[in-house]
C-alpha cells in the first residue's frame, strides 16, 4: 500500500499549494483595487462663516413650539414655526453672535405670540396660517428693525398647528 500513502500525501500537498494559491491571488486582487480607489482627501475644517461680516443666521425651524392659549373648544392651542432670519446689527453690540441669534428669536417668539393670539380660533385652518404668515413676514422684520437690527427673511414664515 505504498503507491496509496505516497498519492493520498501528493494529494494534501496539492491541495494545500491549491489554497495558498488561492489565497495569494485574492490579496493581489484586492491590493490591485485598493491602488485604483482614489483616496479621499481630507475636507478642511469649516472654521469661518460664510455670511458678512456682522451678519447671524436664525433658522427659527429649532425654535419650541409657540403657546397661544385656549381657543373656544376648549383646546390648548400651539404653533410652530419655519423660517430663517438673517439680522446685522445696526450700531455696534456687545452680544456676540449666539447671543444676538437668541434675541432675534426672542423677538420673533414675542412678536408671533402678539400677533396670533386673537386669532387662536382660526389656527386649524391652512389657508388663513398660510396668509396671516405671508402677512406677517414683515410685522416680524419691523419688530426686528425695532429692536436695532436691519433684517431681512431668507426663507419665509411658515406657520403650523402642533397637533
Amino acid at each position: 500500500m505504498g503507491f496509496l500513502d505516497n498519492f493520498k500525501q501528493a494529494m494534501e500537498a496539492a491541495k494545500e499549494a491549491a489554497n495558498n494559491n488561492i489565497e495569494r491571488q485574492r490579496a493581489e486582487k484586492a491590493a490591485a483595487e485598493a491602488a485604483q480607489r482614489p483616496q479621499a482627501r481630507p475636507q478642511p475644517a469649516r472654521t469661518q462663516s460664510r455670511l458678512p461680516e456682522g451678519v447671524v443666521q436664525a433658522n427659527l425651524m429649532q425654535m419650541d413650539p409657540i403657546p397661544l392659549g385656549t381657543n373656544s373648544n376648549g383646546q390648548n392651542v400651539m404653533v410652530s414655526i419655519s423660517g430663517v432670519i438673517r439680522a446685522k446689527a445696526m450700531g455696534a453690540s456687545s452680544l456676540d453672535s449666539n447671543a444676538q441669534r437668541v434675541e432675534i428669536k426672542n423677538i420673533v417668539r414675542e412678536t408671533l405670540t402678539r400677533e396670533l393670539a386673537p386669532n387662536i380660533n382660526s389656527m386649524g385652518d391652512l389657508k388663513f396660517l398660510m396668509l396671516t404668515a405671508n402677512r406677517l413676514n414683515p410685522v416680524v422684520i419691523e419688530a426686528i428693525k425695532a429692536r436695532g437690527y436691519e433684517a431681512a427673511f431668507t426663507m419665509p414664515l411658515v406657520i403650523r398647528p402642533v397637533q
